[in-house]
């Protein structure tokens, strides 16, 4: 576990390291994403179930679609957002769902410094 959770640090940080808004939002919504791999959100569904300001998840929503990591489609005039149908992103998102709160605290500790 602790090799696995090293390499998604690493792969957490690469994804993030150009985000210059709330990077927590980010990876909240990379983990939400996650735990539901093969299904399709609208915006206001993400919102709601980050509990989240809209701003922070429209912002890491398009972040994440410009990175191809998360893809959109237009059903009845609703933009639905899932994870991409990449194998690697795919795999990757699986291991990031596998953690549980302790290990997710974790790596938000290594990803996102304190400042002081």
């Amino acid at each position: 576990m602790i090799a696995s959770v090293a390499a998604i640090e690493n792969q957490l940080s690469n994804c993030i390291e150009n985000y210059y808004d709330d990077r927590c939002s980010l990876l909240e919504l990379l983990r939400f994403l996650s735990k539901h791999p093969y299904t399709r959100f609208s915006r206001s569904a993400i919102s709601l179930a980050l509990r989240n300001q809209g701003v922070f998840v429209e912002r890491g929503l398009k972040y994440l679609i410009e990175h191809q990591i998360v893809t959109v489609e237009v059903e009845n005039a609703l933009k639905l957002y899932s994870l991409t149908s990449s194998e690697n992103v795919l795999n990757w998102a699986q291991e990031l769902g596998k953690f549980d709160w302790h290990a997710w605290q974790m790596i938000l500790k290594q990803i996102e410094p304190v400042d002081y």
